[in-house]
């Protein structure tokens, strides 16, 4: 189990969704905090509703569809969005609003842009008979479509119905570019490939998480070190306006591995995609641990954006993985004044338990209020030193706007660990009594809840 050194410190860092209308508000000391922040709810908010849409689509093993699945994990991108900056005693707030008298006509605009370029693309594609040049195509082909796809989402979601079908997908197009590209011996020639001819900006690598898990696994590190040797990069998240974004998926006898580059809008710059050689992989940790635990944990909820709650750290809160030595921020955020605990959950250890947020006497200690001035506003939970032992936590935040002080999970100290243990026959176990004991909605009492959660991998 990864070793937290929490230092708590508890600073603070400085429209619910109608039928076509969604928003993002923040506060911050700057107004360009403020509006970077805003953008990223509203980008938050959109992902919400993509996931609660498909909720109920879910096939009996727990997997989406393949276009939706892209559409749940990946950045959405973001047209016409009005900015309302009003600025306060500590700083301003800023309101970023999504609606679909004004945006929708922008977003059926680019649809058509790049429905017309796809098919002329296909049109030269079928014309073409040098390999080289189909290669060229192909990846210039899966950019467009994933762009495509992420632009057809937030349409539909804003109320468009007559949107054509594209003619060719992400399936035949990878089949394709598997059909011209053999499978990379090595990780260094599987980095170059994927690199090759990329938009020359600085990145933020991210390590690829594995398909249907949000663990990170060593071969994700070495992929993203890979990566990394090849291109202008920065170490920290909060320096770069590019990233590369990345997931492989496991095969019968290779591994596909798919790489996007995205812009701070969401919007995608350039995709590839490569097939890893066993060779490459050989002796490597590449198979997650926790898949159905991950499911559990991540998606056995939906969430609300009359009441809602968010986990964050200073490295963003997707694809994370930290490195020994490393101090790591953690922050939270309620959009509503209310009360909220963390339970962390470690699989591999079987172990899950509770995280003092304060230095409250018993039960208090591990409870937090955000108060009226406090919405809106990332929360400080304190830093965390990686040391070892190291592994994947799994952190699940519950929130209401009823005090939880009665519903927390039985506990038990752990003198060795210096933890405080829930009571469970497992972490699967730990994360069902945690979300079975929410306050149920009451319409009477107005009761309300919310859960956020937050995974990360520490490795040497």
């Amino acid at each position: 189990m990864p070793v937290l050194t929490w230092l708590i410190t508890l600073l603070v860092l400085s429209t619910p969704l109608q039928a076509l209308q969604l928003a993002g508000e923040a506060r911050a000391p700057t107004s360009d905090k403020a509006r970077n922040q805003a953008f990223a709810e509203l980008s938050e908010s959109l992902k919400i509703e993509v996931k609660s849409s498909f909720q109920s689509e879910f096939t009996s093993d727990g997997y989406q569809d393949a276009n939706r699945k892209i559409i749940t994990i990946s950045e959405l991108p973001l047209l016409g969005v009005d900015i309302s900056l009003t600025e306060v005693k500590d700083g301003f707030i800023c309101i970023a609003l999504l609606n679909s008298d004004k945006s929708l006509r922008l977003y059926e605009a680019e649809l058509k842009r790049l429905a017309t370029l796809i098919h002329n693309q296909q049109k030269q594609l079928n014309l073409t008979t040098s390999n080289d040049l189909r290669y060229q195509i192909l990846n210039q082909l899966l950019t467009e479509v994933e762009q495509y796809i992420s632009y057809e989402t937030v349409a539909r979601l804003l109320g468009a119905s007559d949107l054509k079908s594209l003619t060719i997908n992400r399936a035949t197009i990878r089949s394709e570019l598997y059909k011209l590209e053999s499978a990379a011996p090595t990780l260094s020639i599987a980095a170059e490939i994927i690199t090759r001819d990329l938009p020359d900006v600085p990145y933020f690598v991210q390590p690829p998480s594995p398909q249907g898990s949000n663990q990170i696994t060593k071969l994700s590190r070495l992929l993203r070190d890979s990566i990394r040797s090849q291109v202008s990069s920065y170490d920290d998240r909060k320096q770069a306006r590019y990233y590369l974004k990345g997931r492989y998926e496991i095969l019968s006898n290779s591994i596909s591995v798919s790489y996007s580059a995205v812009d701070q809008n969401g919007a995608t710059l350039a995709s590839r995609i490569v097939k890893l050689a066993p060779s490459a992989y050989k002796s490597i940790q590449h198979k997650p641990t926790s898949i159905n635990f991950d499911q559990l944990l991540h998606q056995g909820y939906v969430v609300s954006n009359q009441f809602s709650a968010a986990l964050n750290t200073t490295q963003g809160k997707e694809n994370l993985l930290f490195t020994p030595g490393q101090t790591i921020e953690l922050f939270a955020k309620l959009n509503n004044p209310g009360y909220f605990y963390i339970a962390s959950h470690n699989n591999a250890d079987n172990l899950s338990y509770l995280i003092e947020l304060n230095a409250a006497q018993g039960k208090r200690a591990f409870i937090h209020y955000v108060n009226a001035d406090q919405v809106n506003r990332w929360l400080s939970l304190g830093e965390f030193e990686v040391i070892k032992p190291y592994g994947t936590e799994n952190l699940q935040m519950i929130a209401s706007n009823n005090d939880l002080i009665d519903y927390l999970p039985r506990t038990k100290y752990n003198n060795t660990l210096e933890l405080f243990i829930i009571q469970s026959d497992n972490t699967a176990d730990a994360v069902v009594k945690t979300r079975g004991l929410k306050p149920k909605k009451d319409n009477k009492n107005k009761v309300k809840s919310a859960e956020a959660t937050l995974s990360f991998t520490t490795m040497e």
